[in-house]
């Protein structure tokens, strides 16, 4: 009979201490995320009183050719500043479900301890990219897949909740 090994005294003999590096977040800037929110909001109201303009007038959405009114009006909407009401409907429904997707990371974030900064909103001009958001995420090596996946996918259900009503 072959003699059996004894048995090990402590799981630290068998496993080897892993180096850990701690990441310290850095100091959130709110200035920063208000500034961007309210020049998001202004751009989405600007696109959506043209957008509406337009549709009163029985003109197409966008039109390059249209020289009345350049791509991106801020002149004719600051001109006359109760035309931004007419982007209301728009920037409001586009900014509503940005926010919610976004929050919906930065919640999911939070909730497991992830870090995570507030959603940085992003201008643009253009209809089809008015404005977007983005949640920056420092990545915790030790999470579990389902934690992952859970803060991938938290976002699209947050925006369902408010999607659900208007259809």
């Amino acid at each position: 009979m072959s003699d059996p090994t004894p048995p090990l005294t402590s799981t630290t003999e068998y496993y080897r201490p892993v180096q850990v590096w701690v990441v310290h977040p850095p100091k959130q800037r709110y200035w920063l995320h208000a500034l961007l929110l309210v020049l998001t909001v202004f751009t989405t109201l600007v696109v959506g009183a043209r957008m509406q303009y337009n549709f009163l007038h029985n003109q197409p959405v966008f039109s390059i050719n249209d020289d009345a009114l350049p791509f991106f009006p801020v002149r004719w909407a600051l001109s006359q500043p109760s035309r931004l009401l007419l982007g209301i409907p728009f920037a409001g429904t586009l900014m509503l479900i940005l926010l919610a997707h976004e929050m919906g990371h930065y919640l999911y974030c939070k909730r497991y301890g992830v870090y995570a900064t507030l959603p940085f909103f992003m201008l643009s001009k253009t209809v089809s990219t008015a404005s977007s958001a983005l949640v920056l995420v420092i990545p915790v090596l030790l999470t579990t897949s389902l934690i992952m996946s859970s803060l991938i996918t938290s976002g699209s259900r947050f925006e369902s909740a408010v999607k659900a009503p208007s259809a």
